[in-house]
């Protein structure tokens, strides 16, 4: 059996051209991916933030937020349209065959398909761009989306479709170009799913190993959390003042943190924010990625 690598950095994972980002739902990956992407973008890296599916925007809505900054509204139907102009070349030959009813039911039929374009639309905007930082769907599906497109180019040997499959895989599985990001925060279901995520990755891309950062870390000091005072050990779980609650809490999120140190997880961290307006809490992660070096 082979030895499992070990993860990457948050910094290194920033600074390649494909980065997505990825975990359970609820964790703040969208919260992070934009704060990602504004910081490569105030770098002055032009840079792409992808989203899949965002019902509040236009579908396919490519928007300029900033002079460095993008934002795209990833959907299938419009990317396979794209992709079948930009195979076919004339505007005429490309309205025909979109046109078409069996062409239509086959692209949203085909197994793996619809995952191909939106991936396939990511890959090719890499080209557009120094960064292109992506928003993945929650853990499950956005694993899927990665499975999907291999397991197309096992059901499908050939066409030009194929070969662009296994070159986006082949992109997907280069350190040197792409990243993967599993956010969690520092409860104990997420933090354990996030590792079960990672080993799914590692089977897809065995030599890109991700990298992990915890998200709202409430704030600590290492003598207020040992290892002595585990939450098993309390008589009474329910704080009984604000001081209690701010112990208690700190307590508990180093001990569930455990689950990545005992898996040899590095615990690089984003501090836990306040509710504010978007705007301003995009601004304040965006703040804690540079302090801490990520970015």
């Amino acid at each position: 059996m082979s030895p499992v690598p070990s993860p990457s950095s948050v910094s290194s994972v920033l600074k390649r051209h494909l980065i997505f980002v990825s975990g359970k739902g609820g964790v703040g990956k969208t919260s992070v991916s934009q704060a990602i992407a504004h910081s490569l973008s105030i770098q002055g890296q032009r840079t792409l933030w992808v989203a899949f599916d965002d019902p509040l925007r236009p579908p396919g809505e490519l928007r300029k937020l900033s002079p460095t900054l993008h934002y795209l509204n990833c959907e299938a139907t419009i990317a396979f349209e794209e992709y079948s102009a930009m195979k076919i070349g004339a505007a005429t030959l490309t309205r025909i065959f979109l046109q078409n009813k069996l062409v239509r039911y086959l692209a949203k039929a085909t197994p793996g398909m619809h995952e191909l374009f939106v991936l396939g639309k990511v890959w090719f905007e890499r080209l557009n761009y120094d960064h292109v930082v992506v928003d993945m769907p929650s853990t499950g599906y956005g694993l899927a989306m990665f499975q999907s497109t291999k397991n197309f180019t096992r059901l499908f040997r050939g066409g030009p479709i194929h070969k662009d499959a296994e070159a986006m895989l082949e992109t997907f599985a280069n350190p040197t170009q792409t990243g993967f990001l599993i956010i969690a925060i520092p409860e104990e279901m997420p933090l354990q799913e996030s590792l079960e995520l990672n080993g799914f990755m590692l089977e897809l891309f065995p030599k890109n190993p991700a990298a992990f950062l915890v998200n709202r870390r409430f704030p600590h000091s290492t003598e207020s959390a040992t290892p002595e005072n585990s939450p098993e050990s309390w008589e009474n779980p329910i704080p009984t003042s604000a001081e209690d609650y701010v112990h208690k809490r700190v307590i508990l999120e180093e001990y569930n943190l455990r689950l990545w140190r005992n898996a040899k997880i590095p615990i690089e961290e984003v501090a836990f924010i306040l509710p504010t307006p978007q705007n301003q809490m995009i601004e304040g992660i965006a703040s804690e990625l540079k302090t801490r070096g990520h970015v």
